[in-house]
């Protein structure tokens, strides 16, 4: 028996799997920057015509959104551009 050669099947396709299961979670940190940046740069903008965001900062908000990710992203534009937010 060789068992060198079953070894060998068995390291590729232990490589194999990682790779595919390492790719939601690199997609999902992707989208949580993302997410965090357009909420930055959103809140920013608001920040600068209005002079005010619900409850925090932008800094803040794209801590929680790079955090919470996109129920986050969610909360905020529903407080922030939804018809329930107050223009």
């Amino acid at each position: 028996m060789d068992f060198h050669s079953s070894n060998i099947g068995s390291e590729h396709l232990m490589t194999f799997s990682l790779t595919w299961s390492l790719l939601p979670i690199i997609a999902t940190i992707l989208v949580h920057i993302a997410f965090s940046a357009a909420v930055f740069n959103d809140a920013k903008r608001l920040q600068s015509k209005h002079d005010s965001l619900a409850f925090v900062n932008s800094w803040i908000w794209s801590l929680a959104v790079l955090v919470g990710g996109v129920f986050v992203a969610l909360a905020y534009w529903i407080i922030h551009h939804s018809t329930i937010a107050k223009h």
